[in-house]
């Protein structure tokens, strides 16, 4: 069934046909036809262009279209163009030729357009509910982890001491700025293209404000040539999966390398993991390394859209259909992942006495010596050079810092005293550290309790 054709004299070419079908991925966006369409029918009957007995018998049949897609009597037909096709042969069959009046003053145009918003929506709730419960898992490993010492990295280098507790709190971080912005695309997502017509509108008077109220838009889009074709709230909704995604790849990327036997801080859980088909000692961290691989399939997916849209002109474009290809796949991608990460993740276990033997290893507690000087009156960049010779004479002599005693760093700077000591272990420089941000106990916990207020929100 073609919903247009009037003016042609020649049938369409059969391959062209199936080339330019979208009902294969666009048959996920039945039940927001029918929707659509059942608010059209009450807009129309409010304007008098059904009647009340009319209204009542297209209604009954979009509640058999329903059922039929409940009941998975409706499936994607070769034989259907696209989505608002099938859904209107299926209302045919069991309306009649009343059902001919339901398309009357809109254009698929902006009808895929509200479908894909109102569609949208609900992926974004189900995204923002995932990803709370993946901070929940990480709020729950924090405060198991609270007092376990661990060395903080930069350049994959030993840099200072922290806890696991804290460590893993700037996962939620990043995770609650990837909800705001989820947020933020829904409310992007919630304009109301109908009454746009194809491009110019349409002299059928439409009532907006009651199909706004209806769908439970919060505005109307404001002109009809953009509100057809625009695809901002698609791409924003892309960049956000994007975003997440990189944070869940160098989550995946830590864990991928916690992991190796250079590090050894992590116990990969088995039901997660696979082995390998020639070694048998092996346990492969794959579904991080999955993660991380799939990182590339979404970015990509923005960079295509991105590309669909920046070489065609104003008002609608056939190019367009192309959107929910990339839109949909990477949903599917995304969704999987939420569904996985949080059982991973609390399946994780730490190493303790592993992490504290590279800290003892290490150099970890450098900084907190030179501002230790730093304090005492020495400037800073004198109090780090002393400190690198201290290094430097450690390496070369094969001791740790723990092993200094007051006497040995005495003989590199006088302005060492006794209450130097507790800056020889993480315990004590952690309880020293100042700042609201850092690791240590009193802040962890302002923050720890932050993080669970914001994900109650």
């Amino acid at each position: 069934m073609k919903l247009w054709g009037g003016r042609f004299k020649e049938e369409i070419s059969d391959k062209f046909f199936v080339f330019s079908s979208s009902i294969k991925f666009d048959f996920r966006l039945a039940e927001y036809d029918i929707i659509v369409n059942r608010a059209w029918a009450k807009m129309l009957e409010r304007i008098d262009l059904l009647s009340q007995k009319e209204l009542i018998r297209i209604t009954k049949a979009l509640d058999e279209v329903q059922e039929d897609l409940q009941k998975k009597r409706l499936r994607p037909e070769e034989s259907s163009e696209d989505i608002h096709s099938l859904i209107e042969e299926r209302l045919f069959t069991y309306a009649g030729s009343v059902s001919k009046k339901l398309p009357v003053g809109r254009s698929r145009n902006e009808l895929i357009s509200t479908e894909v918003r109102l569609y949208l929506r609900d992926v974004v709730d189900e995204f923002v509910m995932k990803i709370k419960n993946l901070q929940r898992k990480i709020l729950a490993k924090a405060t198991e982890n609270a007092k376990i010492f661990m060395p903080y990295f930069t350049h994959l280098q030993p840099a200072t001491p922290g806890t696991v507790g804290h460590f893993l709190l700037s996962y939620f971080w990043k995770l609650e700025r990837d909800k705001k912005f989820f947020k933020f695309v829904k409310e992007e997502a919630n304009s109301m293209p109908l009454g746009s017509g194809a491009v110019g509108g349409t002299t059928i008077p439409i009532d907006t404000e009651f199909l706004m109220r209806e769908l439970g838009f919060s505005k109307i889009c404001e002109n009809s040539v953009d509100a057809t074709s625009e695809r901002d709230f698609i791409i924003y909704f892309l960049e956000a999966c994007a975003n997440l995604q990189v944070h869940l790849c160098l989550i995946s990327e830590d864990f991928v390398i916690f992991s190796t036997p250079a590090f050894d801080f992590l116990e990969l859980p088995e039901a997660f993991s696979t082995g390998s088909s020639l070694m048998p000692q092996k346990k492969n961290p794959d579904f991080f390394e999955l993660v991380r691989g799939k990182t590339a399939k979404i970015i990509a997916g923005l960079d295509a859209l991105l590309l669909l849209l920046k070489g065609i002109p104003s008002g609608y474009n056939r190019d367009l259909q192309e959107d929910k290809i990339h839109l949909f796949g990477i949903i599917d991608e995304v969704n999987s992942i939420l569904e996985l990460f949080p059982n991973v993740f609390s399946e994780i276990r730490f190493k303790e006495s592993n992490m504290k033997k590279l800290i003892e290893k290490g150099e970890i507690c450098a900084q907190s010596l030179a501002e230790y000087l730093a304090m005492k009156g020495v400037p800073f960049r004198c109090a780090h050079e002393i400190v690198g010779r201290i290094i430097r004479d450690n390496e070369t002599l094969k001791r740790k810092m723990q092993d200094l005693t007051l006497d040995v760093l005495k003989s590199y700077s006088e302005f060492f005293t006794a209450d130097v000591i507790p800056l020889l272990s993480p315990e004590g420089i952690l309880e020293q550290l100042q700042t609201p941000s850092s690791p240590q106990s009193l802040s962890f916990e302002a923050q720890l309790r932050s993080a669970y207020a914001a994900v109650e929100e």
